[in-house]
């Protein structure tokens, strides 16, 4: 069924009362034949008119050829600049012309005999390696903000080399297929495409070489087929989507930031907590010896006495500077910010997991793999890249979260640790503080209260040099931590988020291709539906 599309004009309707109603066809669909010469210059251009016409009235068109000519009909017609008349019998209307105006598509042909460039009849009938390079170039363009903006026209190439004096037959952008006595070679062109969307991927479209070797030459014709209404907004839906997944790397990033930092403070404040107790065990070590002195003889009581108060009152002030409480409750904050991260990621996943599990991306350990598998399945290069960058957040994120837990098991480890050992260090406080009273009380009991004194002061030694070691643990863990993270949002989320920004941007120069192929309305006139060029190049035995 033929597409009823918009009438391209309103009704004209005559001042004079009783003169004839002229209506616009319903479709217009307009074929370009171009001749050319070995080179690739035009010589002779004809173009094919189909007025698609359901009623007998009369069809007004418009068109710059010249040469008219009605080719399955006997409608008659009248030309007035660049208006056409045409009789109707209420059937389609075909019609013929020639112009002499410029081809979209511009193309250069170049002929090489073992790598020196040569002149087709030179060639004709000797032996060696041939190339043929076909160079493409787009002169249909508008400017925008001083760039080039170029139609996105794609021209296919074909052509047949037979096999009986030729073999080793290649082409670039394209395909040879043997059939047993001939190769059939078709290729893609798309010159412009490049300069309007910067893809590295589309650099090499502006050509098409063919190589081969040969016992004795000849050029079959040479045919390309162009046309400008390749685009649709439907080929492009994948640019709505990665919109979505640009949201959600903002929000990764956002967050990650904030781990980054949060990180890094903890890896701050583990440091701070090892010098404090460092200066515990350095005060306690020292108390230690003084009661050892004390114990021995070695000094006197009442000093002996005076310096392990003085030692354990800075221990006592020390750990109250320290603040372990104060620490404890940066850990627990932490780990608050740890479970916020983790929901966030959680939600991350869970609005791209379709996409993720439809596609069977966790079959793939590595992207080179999915990225060979979606090429065979004939995948473009965009939907390609958004795959893998699916796989990669996805796993990404998962990485994270498994990473993030650790944290969060190793922090509370910390906790319980950190509050066993203060109340730890408060009870011994409290009962040496009671020993040295005893001690000062009376000399009955001096005994006593040195070896309850001594033994309680190593034991908040040692207790000092856990806490030490869980600290330096706490401290290495939180290195690590900062680092790895600081790693990931560097290398990993950083730079998805430069990626789904510049996918992004391609998704915009993609939808402005979109509107300048949807403009694009005709070669020899303006209001013509669909436009297919066929170029012929001359053939040389």
């Amino acid at each position: 069924m033929r597409k009823i599309n918009k009438i391209i004009g309103s009704v004209l309707i005559s001042s004079i009362a009783l003169q004839p109603t002229f209506v616009v066809a319903l479709e217009k669909k307009e074929t370009v034949y171009a001749n050319l010469d070995y080179t690739g210059t035009p010589y002779k251009t004809t173009v094919n008119n189909h007025l698609y016409v359901d009623n007998s009235e009369k069809i007004e068109d418009e068109t710059e050829l010249k040469d008219i000519l009605n080719i399955n009909g006997d409608e008659k017609f009248e030309l007035n600049d660049n208006k056409i008349l045409w009789e109707s019998t209420g059937k389609d209307i075909f019609y013929q012309g020639t112009t002499d105006k410029e081809l979209p598509i511009s193309i250069s042909a170049k002929y090489y005999l073992n790598d020196e460039e040569k002149e087709v009849d030179y060639i004709l009938g000797k032996s060696g390696k041939i190339k043929i390079e076909l160079t493409f170039t787009n002169n249909s363009y508008i400017l925008k903000d001083s760039k080039k903006l170029y139609t996105p026209i794609v021209a296919t190439i074909g052509t047949i080399i037979n096999d009986k004096y030729n073999n080793n037959i290649e082409i670039t952008n394209g395909k040879a297929i043997d059939t047993g006595t001939k190769n059939m070679l078709v290729g893609i062109a798309s010159p412009g495409l490049y300069e309007s969307t910067s893809l590295e991927e589309f650099k090499e479209l502006n050509k098409i070489t063919i190589t081969y070797d040969t016992t004795k030459f000849s050029l079959n014709n040479i045919y390309v087929v162009a046309t400008p209404k390749l685009l649709e907004e439907s080929d492009f839906d994948i640019f709505n989507k990665v919109d979505k997944l640009s949201s959600s790397m903002i929000t990764i990033q956002d967050n990650m930031d904030k781990i980054e930092s949060g990180a890094k403070e903890l890896e701050e404040g583990s440091k701070t907590l090892i010098n404090g107790i460092n200066e515990i065990s350095k005060n306690l070590k020292y108390a230690f010896n003084a009661i050892n002195k004390l114990e021995i003889g070695s000094v006197t009581l009442d000093s002996s006495l005076k310096q392990i108060i003085s030692s354990l009152e800075q221990a006592k002030a020390t750990l109250a500077d320290k603040n372990i409480d104060g620490s404890i409750s940066q850990l627990q904050e932490l780990k608050n910010g740890n479970n916020n991260a983790i929901s966030t990621l959680t939600n991350t996943n869970n609005s791209i997991k379709d996409t993720y599990i439809n596609y069977g991306l966790s079959n793939f350990s590595t992207a080179d793999e999915l990225i060979a598998y979606l090429t065979n399945q004939g995948l473009d290069q965009t939907a390609i890249t958004n795959l893998v960058t699916c796989k990669k957040t996805y796993e990404g994120n998962n990485s994270l979260i498994y990473l993030l837990n650790q944290n969060n098991l190793a922090i509370d480890t910390t906790i319980s640790s950190l509050t066993e050992i203060s109340n730890s260090i408060t009870t011994l406080l409290t009962e040496l503080n009671s020993a040295l009273v005893q001690v000062e009380d009376g000399a009955k009991q001096l005994s006593n209260g040195l070896t309850q004194l001594k033994s309680g002061v190593d034991k908040l030694y040692n207790g000092s040099v856990e806490l030490t070691n869980g600290a330096s643990l706490l401290n290495s863990g939180t290195s690590t931590l900062s680092n790895g993270i600081v790693t990931l949002n560097k290398e990993g989320i950083n730079k998805l988020t430069d990626y789904t920004n510049k996918f992004k941007n391609y998704g915009n120069k993609a939808k402005e291709l979109i509107n300048l192929s949807k403009e694009y309305n005709g070669f020899t006139s303006n209001n013509t539906n669909n436009t297919i060029f066929i170029y012929k190049m001359k053939s040389a035995k």
